[in-house]
């Protein structure tokens, strides 16, 4: 049983089931100027996704897509890593009372998990692993009474808390000495909105006004319509200033969950605050039922932590070894294509070498530019005839000297 009071725009206080937040977000508005400036031959111009802009970007070599290859492999393994641990194998805390059984909210994956650990200082526990959903165990009923003597303040209120399965029953009897309103709240988010001031009626599932006629208490009763928190609240609103006992009684027929086919089972002690819950031979997913047998503090909480304990071998073959393979495969294929055609195809006529020799068909070209044409033509030069083909003896001396 979980036992608090709290004041209409005051807060509450006391006990309870795990409280509620949340964050508060202001709307901000961005506007964004996009500039778009794109040149021939240049590394921004992209063929392909945003997705894929630092592995498909033209004019990039292949060790930068190398390099972009393998950051991004590091940046997802870091991100799904971080996620499957704090979210999906999260450690969970369960805040539960006495005489509560009650199922582990969030499964665990048998795929990460070899198993669970259940935990809990303040509190002893049977701890149950179910292979696939429990179920209600219709023929049997715990039976719960207890009493209740207190004095409610004006504009205030207190309240009981139980975790309930479907089909059981709330029956309560009450005295006041004047009038008080009774009403029931199913889960935490409407509770929280209770205790907030943010509504009364609205979040109940049942709302009576408490009064007695010739000291005759009232009696109502409730079946409790889903498996949840409940909480049963006397509330002080009325115009008098001045606070009204209350005599009340409770009585609880709860149903149970049937965990005689259970795969595995375990049981903390005041030496022993930890037990084991191993994940073996399941065809589903696994579901853990928790049932409190006791508690340091009757009208407290007992928080129980459930926690995974690790497949470390799976966490390196997801988060290592395969994100390796594929990186050493995509690594090849980018040597293989793109290193190929930067070393076939130049980009540029630069060199960094200070003098190089011409290309062999240039050279061809100046050395039939520089020799003598063959034949006569545009451009060639004609030889003189020799004398022999002149048909006559060369000239003497006298004669080539003569006037």
């Amino acid at each position: 049983m979980v036992h608090g009071t709290g004041s209409f725009g005051g807060g509450g206080g006391g006990g309870g089931f795990s409280g509620g937040g949340g964050f508060s977000f202001s709307a901000t508005t961005y506007h964004t100027h996009h500039y778009h400036s794109r040149r021939s031959g240049e590394a921004g111009d992209c063929d392909c996704s945003w997705i894929c802009v630092c592995l498909c970007c033209r004019g990039q070599s292949f060790q930068v897509r190398i390099c972009t290859l393998w950051t991004w492999i590091v940046a997802i393994i870091l991100i799904t890593s971080l996620i499957t641990v704090f979210h999906v194998n999260k450690t969970q805390k369960i805040e539960a009372t006495v005489t509560d059984m009650r199922k582990v909210p969030k499964t665990f994956s048998e795929t990460f998990c070899d198993g669970v650990t259940v935990t809990s200082h303040k509190s002893t526990f049977n701890a149950y692993l179910m292979d696939g959903e429990p179920s209600n165990y219709l023929g049997k009923l715990q039976h719960i009474t207890f009493q209740k003597k207190t004095q409610i303040k004006y504009n205030s209120y207190e309240y009981w808390g139980f975790y309930l399965l479907a089909n059981s029953r709330i029956e309560i009897s009450a005295c006041p000495d004047s009038s008080l309103d009774f009403v029931i709240i199913k889960g935490e988010k409407d509770f929280s909105k209770f205790k907030k001031d943010e509504c009364f009626y609205s979040c109940s599932v049942f709302s009576k006004t408490f009064y007695c006629y010739s000291n005759k208490p009232r009696v109502y009763q409730y079946t409790v319509k889903a498996d949840d928190e409940y909480y049963l609240i006397f509330a002080n609103r009325y115009i008098m200033p001045f606070p009204t006992g209350l005599a009340v009684n409770f009585t609880l027929d709860k149903r149970l969950y049937d965990v005689s086919n259970h795969v595995e089972e375990c049981a903390n002690s005041e030496t022993s605050p930890t037990c084991t819950l191993n994940f073996h031979s399941l065809h589903s997913h696994p579901s853990i039922v928790l049932n409190v047998t006791s508690s340091s503090d009757l009208e407290g909480d007992a928080e129980i932590e459930v926690a995974c304990i690790s497949r470390k071998w799976v966490y390196v073959m997801i988060f290592f070894l395969v994100p390796t393979v594929l990186g050493l495969l995509g690594t090849m294929l980018i040597v293989k294509k793109y290193r190929k055609k930067s070393t076939n195809t130049p980009t540029s006529t630069r060199s960094n070498a200070p003098f190089n020799a011409l290309p062999s068909v240039l050279e061809e070209e100046r050395q039939q530019a520089s020799a003598p044409a063959a034949g006569p033509g545009y451009g060639s030069v004609t030889p003189p005839p020799k004398y022999e083909e002149s048909g006559g003896a060369p000239p003497s001396y006298e004669e080539a000297t003569r006037k």
